[in-house]
């Protein structure tokens, strides 16, 4: 058996982190220099809050994104919704068709997805078959097909959380 060297998020779970970074420079067209200075301000605030060693270790909840999103994110970000929040669970067509209708230059959308993965990434474009992301793990795209936001059966094995889905657009 070939042995395979470690990947970044193979032994952390920082991918919540790299959602909001990378979502933020979709919408920003942020340099190096700038998603730098953001992620140091990031790893500070998770620090003071003393939740930075569970976030390591365990992964980040929607109440960790939206703590960043408002202090660390603040201003850079004006319109930070959750669409779906407090509602019940929308089916995948409701679902994907709002996420379809927000999408556009200056927005992204923060995706939380399950099942196969355990992962937050972002929604950079979406047609009638499949998502393109902007993913910190070199994911590029989830087809429709293999998707629900329902429990995992067959061939559906990305469950989409959708009351934990940030939709996210710049001024």
């Amino acid at each position: 058996m070939k042995m395979l060297p470690f990947e970044q998020g193979g032994l952390d779970s920082l991918c919540g982190i790299y959602s909001i970074i990378n979502a933020e420079k979709t919408i920003n067209k942020t340099t190096l220099k700038e998603s730098q200075e953001l992620f140091n301000a990031m790893i500070d605030h998770l620090d003071r809050q003393r939740l930075l060693v569970p976030i390591l270790t365990s992964g980040m909840l929607r109440k960790h994104i939206k703590s960043i999103l408002d202090d660390v994110i603040g201003d850079r970000i004006p319109y930070k919704k959750m669409h779906f929040a407090g509602v019940e669970n929308p089916d995948l067509n409701t679902y994907w068709n709002e996420i379809k209708s927000f999408l556009a230059p200056q927005r992204a959308v923060i995706l939380c997805v399950d099942g196969f993965h355990d992962h937050w990434t972002v929604a950079k474009e979406i047609s009638d078959n499949r998502i393109e992301l902007f993913d910190s793990t070199g994911l590029r795209w989830i087809n429709r097909a293999n998707c629900t936001t329902y429990d995992s059966r067959g061939k559906r094995h990305h469950i989409f959380y959708p009351a934990q889905t940030y939709f996210l657009k710049g001024s």
